[in-house]
């Protein structure tokens, strides 16, 4: 018997010592739980101040990508003129003057004011390299106007021998943003649809005599390869083609997955 006492002595003791160890784990985990708490409240605010500041940085972004654009609104890039063309006697604005009147059939060249002109910058390229581009920033925009629609126009450009390009100047990401319109436009091409891609990246394509506007480079392949099937299956009922002849025909616009502007769209100038 006094065993046993001396058992349950111990088992109470031990008891007492769980207790109090039990007691002090739950008010570490109530610690927790309200800790735990107060970081997802903590969480969630930071998870809505950060989807506002991506937001806010977008829009940030747009706003940077439509003043560059703006601020070149004037300019135009001209490539393929050979380094060292300028001369040591003649400027920049004198020099490009000459060379649109050469190349291009304006009449009232003396008209125009180039604020101006002069080679990207970076080192000259060697003999075997392309020329730098000559960018030059007209005083009034109708005259860039008039130069890129005389350049359309035109069609090919030749300056002593030399083929003369002319572009409108605008940023590297605008740049990409139009580059991926490349296979929408060689898509209206092939269907003999007139076309027009406007700033900032905007296709907009007359079909069945309605206008229509493509900002996704992606939906614009998408609905013209559907018009292209369609007028596909017309010449079929007409005048049936080999299956390999459609199948060549198929795959000249194929709709590639392509990457999201970098930017979105910026309103008109």
């Amino acid at each position: 018997v006094a065993e046993i006492r001396e058992d349950i002595s111990g088992i109470k003791s031990n008891l007492g010592a769980l207790s109090q160890w039990v007691t002090t784990t739950e008010s570490k985990l109530n610690k927790a739980e309200s800790a735990l708490a107060e970081y997802g409240e903590r969480l969630d605010r930071i998870e809505e101040d950060l989807e506002y500041q991506s937001s806010y940085s977008r829009d940030l972004w747009d706003r940077v990508q439509d003043l560059e654009n703006r601020c070149r609104r004037n300019n135009i890039r001209v490539l393929g003129v050979p380094e060292g063309a300028e001369g040591n006697n003649i400027s920049g604005p004198a020099f490009l003057l000459t060379l649109l009147h050469d190349c291009l059939p304006f009449p009232d060249a003396g008209d125009m004011e180039i604020e101006r002109s002069h080679r990207t910058l970076g080192q000259k390229p060697g003999p075997d390299q392309h020329p730098r581009p000559i960018i030059a920033r007209f005083l009034r925009f109708r005259d860039q106007e008039n130069i890129l629609r005389l350049a359309r126009e035109a069609g090919e450009l030749r300056w002593k021998g030399e083929k003369i390009m002319i572009f409108p100047d605008m940023s590297r990401e605008l740049a990409m943003q139009c580059r991926h319109f490349t296979l929408a436009r060689r898509c209206c091409m092939a269907l003999g649809l007139q076309y027009a891609l406007q700033y900032p990246a905007m296709l907009r394509v007359t079909i069945d005599g309605r206008l229509q506007s493509f900002t996704d480079p992606e939906e614009a392949l998408w609905e013209l390869n559907s018009l292209r099937d369609q007028n596909e299956e017309g010449m079929d009922q007409r005048c049936p083609q080999p299956q390999q002849e459609r199948r060549v025909a198929r795959s000249l616009v194929p709709p590639p997955v392509l990457p999201q502007p970098p930017f979105s769209s910026c309103p008109d100038w």
